[in-house]
């Protein structure tokens, strides 16, 4: 009777640890191949940072199936709730991912814009500095026109012919 009792806890075991075995090479989850391609300060170029933004959005929503099967499966087990704990997580770690990658290519596309800034700025003080006609930021001044928007500025004004 006892070998029949460890018998069966061997099975029980062994039916428990099946589904864990199954998923474990899952475990690594889509977006390893995402992480593969940009590992950790990867990202130098605006091709490149926008590539992996437009990488990023399905993945994410790769991860949220998932997620929602792996939600679904749990409900049919019996450890219901340690089973959506370890969805749950699975999926954080996932999204914590992706999250990386995006931060990294939106922070490089910043600076990028911002060094651009700069340039045009600087560029716009050296040809100040050079004497050379101002540039005006905004007005009419930077449109050519005197002000008065074409109109003959005679016309209208009260006490001319």
């Amino acid at each position: 009777m006892n070998t029949c009792r460890l018998l069966k806890l061997a099975v029980l075991s062994l039916s428990a640890l099946l589904p864990v075995l199954w998923v474990a090479p899952a475990m690594a989850g889509p977006e390893a191949e995402l992480l593969a391609r940009y590992p950790a300060k990867s990202i130098v170029s605006v091709k490149q940072a926008d590539t992996a933004l437009d990488e990023v959005k399905p993945m994410r929503e790769q991860i949220e199936r998932l997620y929602l099967d792996e939600q679904a499966a749990c409900y049919e087990r019996f450890l219901v709730s340690s089973c959506l704990a370890e969805a749950r997580d699975k999926r954080r770690k996932s999204m914590q991912a992706v999250r990386r990658i995006e931060v990294e290519a939106k922070a490089f596309l910043r600076k990028d814009k911002a060094d651009e800034r700069d340039r045009a700025v600087a560029e716009r003080q050296a040809k100040a500095a050079d004497g050379s006609r101002t540039i005006p930021i905004s007005g009419t001044a930077r449109d050519g026109g005197d002000g008065t928007d074409g109109a003959n500025p005679a016309e209208g004004k009260p006490g001319t012919p």
